[in-house]
Parts: C-alpha cells; sequence; structure tokens
C-alpha cells in the first residue's frame, strides 16, 4: 500500500510542473550536508528520545523556466532512536537503534521569487534504502552496539516516507548557496517480524550546501 501511495504521489506531483504553457527548462546540480534529530512514532513506541544523525549528498534541480521546478537527490541518512526510562532509577534502560539509509527523495518545488534570492517549498515522496542496522544497549552507561540481526530485531530493507520543507537559494559567485530544512516521516512501519509492530521514522534535518547551473 505505501508504494501504491508513493507512485500516485509521484505522478501527480510531477504532473504539476508540466501542467502549465511549455517554458525553457535549466538543470541545476549541487551538494548538501548537515545535520538531522531522528526519532521513532508509532503505537509500539514505548519512551521516543531523540537520536542526532548525519544527511547529506546529491541533488539535480530541473526547472521549468517559471516558478516550478522537480528535483531528485541521493543522500545518505541516519536515522533511528532512543527509548530510555530516566524517570525510574531503579528500572533504567537506554536502548539506541541506528539505521543507515541511502535515500532518494523525488520533490516539486515552488519558488516564492523569481529572482535574486530565492526561497522555495517542497514536497514529494522519499525511498530509503537500508544500509546497515545496529542495536545499541547501554545498561549502567556502557555501550554495548550489536547489528540488529544478532539482536533479533527484523526491519524492512525498503522505508517509503514523504518528504516536505524549504530551501533558499542566494546568489553566490557563479551558483547558489542553499540552506535547506525539512521533514521526513514515514508512511509505515519499518518493523518485519511476525509481530507487525508499528515503529515508523521520522527525522527534522537542517543542510547547507552549493547549486550551480549546467
Amino acid at each position: 500500500m505505501p508504494i501504491r501511495a508513493a507512485a500516485i504521489i509521484t505522478v501527480a506531483l510531477l504532473a504539476l510542473p508540466l501542467s502549465g504553457e511549455a517554458q525553457e527548462a535549466s538543470v541545476s546540480l549541487g551538494a548538501l550536508v548537515g545535520a538531522n534529530v531522528a526519532d521513532q512514532a508509532g503505537q509500539d513506541v514505548f519512551a521516543p528520545h531523540d537520536k542526532i544523525g548525519f544527511i547529506g549528498g546529491l541533488s539535480g534541480t530541473l526547472r521549468f523556466g517559471g516558478r516550478w521546478a522537480v528535483q531528485l537527490e541521493g543522500l545518505y541518512v541516519e536515522k533511528g532512536g532512543r527509548e530510555n526510562n530516566d524517570m525510574d532509577p531503579d528500572d533504567a534502560f537506554d536502548d539506541k537503534l541506528s539505521l543507515r539509509y541511502l535515500e532518494f527523495p523525488v520533490l516539486v518545488k515552488f519558488a516564492l521569487a523569481s529572482g535574486g534570492t530565492r526561497p522555495a517549498l517542497f514536497v514529494g515522496p522519499s525511498f530509503a534504502y537500508e544500509l546497515s542496522c545496529s542495536y545499541d544497549t547501554a545498561p549502567g552507561g556502557v555501550s554495548s552496539p550489536t547489528d540488529c540481526a544478532e539482536a533479533g530485531l527484523q526491519t524492512r530493507s525498503l522505508d517509503i516516507g514523504i518528504a516536505f520543507g524549504a530551501d533558499v537559494e542566494i546568489p553566490l559567485g557563479s551558483g547558489h548557496l542553499v540552506v535547506d530544512g525539512r521533514g521526513i516521516v514515514g508512511l509505515s512501519s519499518f518493523d518485519d517480524s511476525e509481530a507487525n509492530l508499528d515503529v515508523r521514522n521520522r527525522i527534522l534535518a537542517l543542510m547547507v550546501g552549493y547549486r550551480f547551473i549546467l
């Protein structure tokens, strides 16, 4: 179901820039790097806490002459989260799940200005392919990371979400300095066990980068 929903959303969003009058298009390439705050949502998340992670990669933008654009990205994203029981010292635990993905957002952008400094809004599906997963239980503050499979945790290799946010392009040299803020929310649980737990990824990220027109 998430795959079908993502496909419908992708087609609908990509049709928006093409629905207007044909205009001269331009292509730009760029790189982004930053940090994110990740946690988990869902009915089976007991006591969620934030986890700081890295996010960064490459982007390609097809601008349709007006204010519409389509942006394709390839990002390395660290997700996961922590659970702890710091309210009860007699039953203390601090568990951390670290998920690392190669993620491909497909974004439709709408610029709020046509020249100079250009703020823009964007939204679109994001397809994340798991690279690795580790689980760290730290009773008494002693870290002991373990591969998720060895810890008995089963996760889906594909995690589909929705990315949304805003960026601003500031003229600098032959291109643009980019400041990007976004959220990515999983559409479904990444748990792949027989228990069918409801645990979904979500992050808030801030990135900076540079983009130039080919």
